[in-house]
C-alpha cells in the first residue's frame, strides 16, 4: 500500500532525526559551524550540543579534525559547489577527551532560504579501519574476507545514501508545505480581490520555492486572461486554444496537467464551474530532483491543486460579499439605487464640480396623484407602477449619473457634467416616456392605467453653498410642479421657486 509523503507530520521528521543511530548534522560551510545536530553526532564527537551549536562561540567544526587530515578535508569539501552535489570523507576525529577516532561522512550541498548548507550523516569507522589494515597483512584468503566486507560496507552505504537522498527530499517538500498554510490564512484577510492573485504568485515564488505562478481568470468572452503573473512575461490575453492542456483543463477532460517542463496547471472552480486556471512552474533542478520519486511528485500536484482549489473559494465568497453591499446599495422594488446611496453621492459629486469648477444638475422625479393608485388599484398595483418607472429610469441615464429612489414615490438622478437647460431636456423626455407608458392592472391583465411625473430640475451655481440647498432648489421645483397642474417640468433657475 502507497503512502503519500503529505502523511509525514513534522514531528516524524523530528523523532527520525533525534533518534538515529548514526549522527546526522546540518553544517553551514562558510561560517564552519553546525547548525543542527542530534545526540548520536554529539556521543561521536564526544561534544555537547550546547558546544556545537548553541554556545556564543561553538566549537569550529574543521578544529574537531586530526590537523593531518584538515587539508584533505578542506579540498575535498571544496570540491562540492553546486546544490544536489553529494561528498564522502574518512578522516580522523579529536574528541573532546583526546581520543581520536575513524569517523566517515556523507554529506549533500543544499540550498536554504539563500544559504548553502551541508546536510550529512556521520559514523565511528575505527574498528572498519583496524579491519582493514589487519586485512591488507592476511593471506589472500584473508583479502578475499576483506572484499567481502567491503562489498557488505559499500552496500550499506548505498543504502544509507538513499536514506540520506529521501530525507533531503522529504526536507524540499516540507519548505513547500509550510507556505500553503500561510497562504490561505492571508488570502482570506485580504479585501481586494486583485491583491489575492498577486498574494498567490508571490507567495508560491518567493515562499513556496516554484519557479513560477500564475493566475488566469476567464472573462465575459471566454479568454483566459492574466490576473498575476510572477514574474509577469506572458501576454494580458490568452486563448484557450493555444496551449492544448489549457484546453483539456479547462473542459474538465484533466483535473490536473503537466508539461514536459514541470508545467503543473490546475483548474480554479467556482463550484462546479471552471473559472479559470492556475499555473505553477517547477525549478530545473527540484524537477531533476523529484523526476524518479513518484510520491513527491504526487504530493506537489496535490498542492497545486489544494492552492487552485481554495482561490476558487476565495474569489466566490468575494464575490458574494460584493453582491451583497451592492444589494445594500440598491432598492430592491425599482432596481435604483436607495437614499443612502444618493446622500452619500450627492455630497461627493457636488464637492467635485466645485472643486474643479464643473456643471452638476440635480433632477427628482414624483409620480402625480400616485397615493389615489394606491388606494384605487390597491399597493400591489402601486408597487408595479413603481417597478415600472424605475426600468425606464434606469435604461435612461449616463453610466455617469447616478438614479436613486429618494423615498415612496419620489425618484432623483444626480447628473455630472449637465447644465440646467441640458438637464430640463433631458427630463421633458423622460416625463414622455412615462405619459406613454401603459401599466397593466395587477388584477385585470387585459386593462392598463396610465401615470404621469411632474420633475424639478437645479443645477449648481456660484450662489449654491452646499448640496443641501442644490436639493432644497429641486424639491422646491418639484413643488412648483405640483401646485400649477402636476404633469410637467421645471427648472429652478427659470423662476422663483421661494415659497
Amino acid at each position: 500500500m502507497e503512502h503519500s509523503t503529505t502523511s509525514v507530520h513534522p514531528s516524524l521528521l523530528t523523532l527520525h532525526f533525534e533518534n538515529a543511530v548514526d549522527g546526522l548534522y546540518v553544517l553551514d560551510p562558510e561560517a564552519d559551524v553546525f547548525v543542527k545536530v542530534n545526540p548520536a553526532m554529539c556521543d561521536l564527537l564526544g561534544f555537547t550540543r550546547e558546544q556545537l551549536v548553541e554556545a556564543q562561540r561553538p566549537v569550529s567544526a574543521m578544529s574537531l579534525v586530526h590537523p593531518d587530515d584538515r587539508e584533505l578535508v578542506r579540498q575535498q569539501m571544496n570540491a562540492v559547489t553546486n546544490p544536489g552535489d553529494r561528498g564522502v570523507l574518512r578522516f580522523r576525529s579529536l574528541r573532546s577527551d583526546g581520543e581520536v577516532r575513524h569517523v566517515e561522512v556523507r554529506f549533500a550541498l543544499i540550498q536554504h532560504m539563500g544559504r548553502a548548507l551541508h546536510v550529512g550523516n556521520a559514523r565511528d569507522v575505527s574498528e572498519q579501519v583496524k579491519l582493514e589494515n589487519k586485512l591488507r597483512t592476511e593471506s589472500d584468503f584473508n583479502r578475499e574476507l576483506t572484499l567481502a566486507a567491503q562489498r557488505s560496507a559499500k552496500e550499506a552505504n548505498r543504502k544509507q545514501m538513499e536514506v540520506l537522498e529521501a530525507n533531503t527530499r522529504v526536507s524540499a517538500l516540507s519548505e513547500v508545505l509550510r507556505a500553503v498554510p500561510v497562504l490561505t490564512k492571508r488570502l482570506l484577510e485580504i479585501e481586494q480581490i486583485n491583491d489575492v492573485f498577486k498574494e498567490t504568485a508571490l507567495t508560491m515564488v518567493n515562499e513556496a520555492q516554484f519557479a513560477s505562478c500564475t493566475v488566469m481568470l476567464k472573462n465575459d468572452a471566454g479568454e483566459l486572461e492574466v490576473k498575476y503573473a510572477n514574474p509577469f512575461r506572458m501576454t494580458a490575453k490568452l486563448q484557450p486554444g493555444d496551449n492544448p492542456l489549457f484546453q483539456m483543463v479547462l473542459r474538465g477532460i484533466q483535473p490536473l496537467a503537466v508539461d514536459q517542463q514541470g508545467m503543473h496547471v490546475a483548474p480554479i472552480r467556482s463550484g462546479t464551474t471552471i473559472r479559470g486556471l492556475l499555473q505553477v512552474g517547477l525549478p530545473k533542478n527540484l524537477q531533476r530532483f523529484y523526476q524518479n520519486y513518484k510520491p513527491i511528485q504526487d504530493s506537489i500536484k496535490d498542492l497545486v491543486m489544494t492552492v487552485a482549489d481554495f482561490l476558487g473559494v476565495v474569489i466566490s465568497n468575494h464575490e458574494n460579499l460584493e453582491r451583497i453591499k451592492q444589494q445594500s446599495r440598491m432598492d430592491k422594488l425599482t432596481g435604483l439605487f436607495n437614499r443612502r446611496v444618493f446622500e452619500e453621492q450627492l455630497t461627493t459629486e457636488f464637492r467635485r464640480a466645485l472643486r474643479y469648477d464643473r456643471d452638476l444638475a440635480l433632477m427628482i422625479l414624483d409620480i402625480d396623484l400616485f397615493k389615489k393608485v394606491n388606494d384605487t388599484y390597491g399597493h400591489q398595483q402601486g408597487d408595479r407602477v413603481l417597478e415600472t418607472v424605475g426600468g425606464l429610469l434606469h435604461g435612461s441615464f449616463r453610466d455617469l449619473d447616478t438614479v436613486c429612489r429618494y423615498g415612496g414615490e419620489e425618484m432623483c438622478a444626480i447628473m455630472p457634467e449637465t447644465v440646467g437647460e441640458a438637464a430640463r431636456v433631458k427630463a421633458e423626455q423622460i416625463r414622455r416616456k412615462v405619459s406613454e407608458l401603459e401599466i397593466a392592472l395587477q388584477d385585470q391583465p387585459d386593462k392598463t392605467m396610465k401615470i404621469t411625473v411632474s420633475v424639478g430640475i437645479a443645477s449648481l451655481s456660484k450662489a449654491t453653498p452646499n448640496e443641501q440647498q442644490l436639493l432644497r432648489d429641486a424639491d422646491r421645483a418639484l413643488y412648483w410642479c405640483k401646485q400649477n397642474g402636476r404633469n410637467q417640468v421645471k427648472l429652478a433657475e427659470a423662476f422663483d421657486v421661494k415659497p
